[in-house]
Formats: C-alpha cells, structure tokens, sequence
C-alpha cells in the first residue's frame, strides 16, 4: 500500500514539477525575449528528430519483446521516455550549436 501511493506521489509530483519548470523557463524567457523564431526553429527540428529515434527505439524494443528478451512493460515505457526526452535534449544542444 505504501509503495503504491509513493508511486502515485512520484508520478504526479514529477509531472507537476516538469509543468512548473516549462511554465517558469518560458516566463523568464520571455522577460528575456529570447523565444525568437531561431528558438522555435531549434525546437521544432530537434522534436521532428527526436520521433525518429523514439520509433527505432520502439521497433528495437518490439524485436526484444517478440524475443522473450524484456518482459516488463514498466521497463519499456521507462526506457521509450527516457529515449524520447534525452534524444530531443541532445537534438536541442546540437541544433543550438549549428543554427
């Protein structure tokens, strides 16, 4: 019972603090004017890159299933997430560096 609600804790207190960060990042952006066209153009280029590696993550992650090699589904949703969020934060970098 107390790992359940631990559980429920963490996942909404994560997502409650991951919308208080977007919210406070883009409003001290904004004071700053630094959401421009050049930032939108990085963020749009590194999330259309980022779904690329989360669907060959996905179909990697479908071969490992079809192979009894991962069971858990926990596990999988865990590691898609972890993909997608660190792929499109390593897109953001290298677009800011290059554009």
């Amino acid at each position: 019972m107390t790992e359940t609600i631990c559980t429920y804790a963490g996942l909404f207190g994560g997502m409650l603090l991951g919308l208080l960060s977007l919210y406070l990042g883009n409003h001290f952006a904004k004071k700053k004017r630094a959401l421009d066209e050049r930032h939108h153009l990085i963020r749009t280029k590194a999330r259309a890159a980022s779904w690329f590696v989360t669907l060959a993550a996905i179909y990697l992650f479908f071969v490992l299933v079809l192979l009894n090699a991962v069971s858990s589904i926990t596990f999988i949703l865990a590691m898609l997430i972890m993909v997608h969020i660190g792929s499109w934060g390593c897109f953001v970098f290298y677009y800011q560096h290059k554009l």
